[in-house]
């Protein structure tokens, strides 16, 4: 049997998309499906790719507004009393880091899920960057 251990890896979101309303555990939402190709390669020479389901509400405590906070900054409960809107195809593109943990065992393969999502840049990193700015 397969095992996986909680990881951080390099990723970048590839698509975004409006899954509409569907059945949870909490009765039918709005959904959206974030997908991130990472820097690692699976059992078939390909990028290995990540998925992330997020219910479509922007208030501040919601799970994507939290995700979209600590990964690139954005308020997106400002954004949608700005515009009306979130343009959520803006995310495709932008790097971040997917901080993983062990999820589903099925056939003897353990999946990995996404437990948060975080700039790409290290603290230590931005830290570096400030610091170099200031001189």
């Amino acid at each position: 049997m397969e095992t996986c251990a909680p990881a951080t890896v390099k990723a970048k979101c590839s698509a975004v998309e409006d899954m509409g309303m569907m059945d949870t555990m909490f009765g039918k939402k709005r959904l959206l499906k974030f997908t991130f190709e990472t820097d690692q390669v699976n059992e078939y020479g390909y990028k290995r790719r990540l998925t992330r389901l997020f219910n479509r509400h922007t208030h501040p405590k919601s799970s994507i507004s939290i995700a979209a906070k600590a990964w690139c900054g954005r308020d997106l409960a400002a954004e949608e009393a700005d515009d009306g809107r979130v343009n959520w195809q803006s995310f495709v593109g932008l790097a971040a880091r997917l901080k993983l943990e062990p999820g589903a065992v099925k056939d003897g393969k353990c999946y990995e899920k996404i437990v948060e999502i975080l700039s790409a840049h290290s603290r230590k990193q931005e830290k570096t960057e400030e610091v170099a700015e200031e001189v």
